[in-house]
């Protein structure tokens, strides 16, 4: 329990530093638009010395703290988010109904977001673009520019949610390319801060038009509930799409919220993401009581953290790849005292213990899939050999010479099953009344089936997708493909490091599940997961278990005889000794 804590502490100091990022976002991305509101042609230095003195000034620092408020609270959901351990959901119904609250919350925050952001911009806009309210003619009037940016910024937050997470949860994917984490907040600072103007500008001007539309609809609603008049004159499209100041404002501003959304979010995976080097055997801790160092082993096992379970698959690829790494002559190292490879078998078999989990589950889910049922992949029974041939024929021949029978002419009242036994005792009055229900029974499931497929949306939401469970597994299949390249790359790089020979007991348990799991791959060779021709996930994890075996093969081509006791598996693995698998 104690490591599931010191994960937890792990995971909750990146968050921290995460939400820190993202508050000091909040005042880069308001100094932007300072810079942008107060430009001067004519007078540069009164411009760049004026907003300065703003940015800096009591005023700001006050104005932006409710934001702040909303951007920790959405840290804070973001977080646990990243944090969660992810469930798989048999129907879409069943989807909803758990996913609902997080939702709604989200899309709340969202909202907060929009509108703080919104409220907060504003207020250092023109006059005429401040105020909920504003002055026409004697009277207080909703103020038709100000709403026309409110709602802008509800329509960017609303899409960000849409397109972000509506039907995804935040999820962690580790770079391929190490990076200095500094380096990737800079790339993703640059990149969202160019890519969001181009993003934002078709949407704020189809929102232009919706707003030409309903706007006025909505305008005189809200006025009604505040017994204000509503100002008329931007409720004409002339006077909205000609209005060049006002879609410029609504333009940067959903820039701004949209680049501070993704940027916020991104930041939490950079952060977790960040590279850890765990210790391969624990070493007794004397300064600092009460606290546990996390190992390899312990990472690898952290079910119930995975994002330490996943920056423990990316550790074991990283020792496995690095041409000299100290940390791989550990795993190897006897222990002192007793000489017993104590770190070596702690990794392999949690190793093994997550291959064979996964690959257990991979074949539970194939067998519900149609495609895969039909396939000769799972046929039971093995060609019969000539030999055998020979010997059943000799067999034949000897008791039609000496008039020797068949004693199992007919199968014996033992081997039969309870359901035939009693047909066996039935009349045959009986026995037709029987097969005439089952037929009825089996007629009315089908029916009931076929009615279920055909009523339209009620599938949809109540029944289970063929092959969603095997497509969630592929899907979060990035942490074994991590371990599954590491493992070959450790037992690949004992052949010449292993000094003790530790490894080599190992190995054909390795081998053997390795072998396993490309078999249940190659089941999904001709199958349509989520209507894809071909799953990303599926090609990356397949390509990965290939890359592994021939890591192996190629290393131990001379003593695979030795390792490997089926003829079928040997089989298989001369196809990545003489580079022929595909």
């Amino acid at each position: 329990m104690s490591i599931i804590i010191e994960c937890k502490k792990l995971c909750l100091r990146r968050c921290l530093i995460a939400l820190a990022y993202s508050i000091a976002m909040q005042y880069l991305l308001l100094g932007f638009f300072l810079f942008f509101v107060n430009f001067h042609v004519l007078h540069p230095l009164l411009w760049i010395s004026s907003t300065i003195s703003l940015f800096f000034s009591f005023y700001t620092w006050f104005t932006i703290l409710p934001l702040i408020v909303v951007v920790v609270l959405y840290s804070i959901l973001l977080g646990k988010s990243f944090l969660a351990v992810k469930r798989y959901y048999s129907t879409r119904f069943k989807w909803l109904i758990c996913t609902a609250p997080r939702k709604a919350l989200f899309l709340l925050l969202h909202l907060l977001v929009g509108y703080l952001t919104t409220w907060l911009y504003a207020s250092f806009l023109h006059l005429d673009y401040r105020s909920i309210f504003c002055d026409c003619l004697g009277t207080k009037c909703i103020n038709s520019r100000y709403m026309f940016l409110v709602y802008v910024g509800l329509f960017a937050a609303t899409l960000h949610f849409t397109t972000e997470n509506c039907r995804t949860d935040p999820d962690l994917e580790l770079p391929i390319i190490h990076e200095l984490m500094l380096v990737r907040v800079r790339s993703l600072v640059y990149g969202t801060l160019y890519n969001s103007l181009q993003r934002s500008f078709t949407p704020t001007i189809i929102f232009g038009h919706i707003y030409w539309l309903v706007g006025g609809v909505m305008n005189r609603y809200l006025a009604g509930v505040f017994s204000v008049d509503v100002d008329e004159t931007m409720h004409t499209f002339f006077a909205t799409a000609g209005n060049v100041r006002l879609l410029s404002y609504g333009w940067i501003l959903a820039a701004q919220i949209l680049s501070n959304m993704h940027i916020m979010q991104h930041l939490f995976a950079i952060q977790l993401s960040e590279e850890v080097a765990f210790a391969i055997e624990r070493r007794p801790v004397l300064c600092n009581i009460g606290t546990e160092e996390i190992t390899l082993v312990d990472a690898l096992n952290s079910n119930l953290v995975p994002v330490v379970q996943k920056l423990g698959a990316r550790d074991l690829y990283n020792i496995a790849n690095n041409k000299v790494d100290e940390r791989r002559k550990e795993i190897y190292a006897l222990s002192v005292p007793g000489a017993h490879p104590y770190n070596w078998n702690q990794l392999s078999a949690q190793c093994l213990s997550l291959i064979n989990a996964f690959t257990d589950e991979l074949a539970a889910s194939l067998k519900k899939i149609s495609a895969v049922k039909t396939t000769p992949l799972f046929a039971s029974t093995k060609p019969t050999t000539a030999t055998e041939a020979a010997e059943k024929i000799l067999l034949r021949q000897y008791n039609e010479t000496y008039g020797i029978r068949r004693m199992m002419a007919e199968p014996c009242q033992e081997d039969l099953t309870a359901t035939d036994a009693a047909k066996k005792k039935m009349s045959p009055a009986c026995q037709r009344i029987h097969d005439q229900v089952e037929k009825m029974k089996k007629q009315m499931e089908q029916t009931i089936r076929a009615t279920f497929r055909k009523i339209p949306g009620l599938f949809y939401m109540f029944g289970e997708p063929e092959g969603a469970k095997t497509a969630y597994l592929l899907s979060n299949s990035d942490t074994l493909l991590w371990v599954v390249q590491g493992l070959a790359g450790i037992c690949a790089a004992s052949l010449t490091e292993d000094k003790y020979g530790v490894v080599q007991v190992t190995l054909p348990q390795v081998i053997k599940s390795l072998i396993t799991l490309k078999t249940e791959l190659d089941k999904l060779n001709n199958v349509n997961l989520n209507g894809k021709k071909l799953d990303r996930n599926y090609v990356t994890l397949k390509n990965g278990v290939k890359r592994s075996l021939y890591n192996i093969c190629t290393v131990f081509r001379d003593y695979l005889r030795e390792l490997v006791d089926s003829p079928e598996d040997l089989r298989k693995l001369q196809c990545y000794v003489h580079y022929v698998e595909t």
